[in-house]
């Protein structure tokens, strides 16, 4: 086996137990934004004089939304990669994954840098949510991290691509 070959292995590695983390994540913040709005409806309904957990439903939805748009990228379920499967030609179809790639490496490392720079205004800000005290730079470090799953997806889809390789989303239908 080559050098790049083993690279490429063990980048392809590091990408599939990174979804699967991310799916985790994802799991954990659906499961927190149901326990917090429900248990916001029930100190409301009830009349409790407790702190309103509404803020643990808005806060989880920070790694929803950008370990989620990684997951997105891994699994290839984004706009782009179904207007590339409508193509006939497998030439064109190829120079549509590798341009794709190319497009959400430079999409993530932009808003990587962007992210990294909130999240360090958030942590150095001490700034609280309302209700419960939570750190907003915890919903904040998502930001990056999402960013940095985007670019790492990628950057492997790109090798997949570049070698003519089924998608991971292709291996799965």
């Amino acid at each position: 086996m080559s050098v790049s070959a083993r690279a490429s292995s063990w980048l392809f590695s590091v990408e599939r137990h990174a979804f699967r983390a991310e799916k985790w994540i994802c799991i954990l913040s659906l499961v927190a934004m149901l326990v917090g709005v429900s248990f916001s409806v029930a100190v409301r309904y009830f009349n409790l004089h407790l702190p309103d957990t509404g803020e643990i439903a808005i806060f989880a939805m920070a790694p929803l939304t950008f370990v989620g748009a990684a997951m997105c990228t891994y699994t290839g379920t984004h706009i782009a990669v179904d207007v590339i499967q409508q193509v006939k030609s497998p030439w064109v179809r190829r120079i549509g994954r590798v341009i794709t790639a190319l497009a959400m490496i430079v999409f993530g490392a932009v808003y990587f840098w962007t992210a990294l720079e909130f999240f360090q205004t958030a942590l150095s800000s001490g700034e609280r949510g309302l209700d419960l005290g939570t750190p907003i730079a915890v919903p904040a470090l998502f930001f990056p991290i999402g960013m940095a799953l985007v670019v790492l997806h990628a950057v492997a889809e790109l090798i997949r691509g570049a070698t003519n390789e089924p998608s991971v989303g292709e291996e799965y239908s």
